[in-house]
């Protein structure tokens, strides 16, 4: 499949990153270094708590794989209009860290109540995911782009 359209490129690239971010997150939260996984965010954001069950666990996932998927967006619109694809894996870095602490700035200034103070191993874990991210998300942005280029 052939997919030339730089946001449609971007949100599959951003979806499929925010999987692996979201896999880390999940370890994370299970061996009790993270008090809060990635879906708790929009969860929290929009009802004020953690999902209560499955279903609404599944259904702040999807929220945030959405949301990933509109900064993969954002990613391969300042990738194609501002800078070249050489060092993409750098730039992908940069772009998670800097999606990261402007994400927990807001959140802190904004004095989101569960979300802030966090805890250490929730920033770390965060911060992980967020450079995960970003390096996946170039890296697929860059293979998808190049294997439309080659069609």
């Amino acid at each position: 499949m052939v997919i030339k359209d730089t946001i449609t490129r971007g949100f599959i690239a951003g979806v499929i990153a925010g999987v692996l971010m979201n896999i880390i997150s999940y370890v994370s939260y299970y061996f009790g270094i993270a008090k809060l996984r990635f879906l708790d965010w929009p969860s929290i954001i929009i009802t004020g708590n953690v999902p209560a069950n499955a279903l609404s666990a599944l259904f702040f996932m999807i929220v945030q794989l959405i949301f990933v998927g509109f900064l993969g967006c954002i990613f391969a619109l300042l990738i194609s209009r501002l800078t070249t694809s050489m060092n993409h894996i750098f730039k992908g870095f940069l772009f998670g860290v800097i999606s990261w602490f402007a994400i927990y700035g807001i959140t802190y200034i904004a004095d989101v109540p569960k979300l802030t103070p966090l805890d250490m191993g929730t920033a770390v874990t965060d911060c992980i995911g967020a450079i995960v991210f970003g390096v996946v998300l170039s890296e697929t942005q860059n293979r998808l782009h190049t294997r439309d280029e080659l069609s």
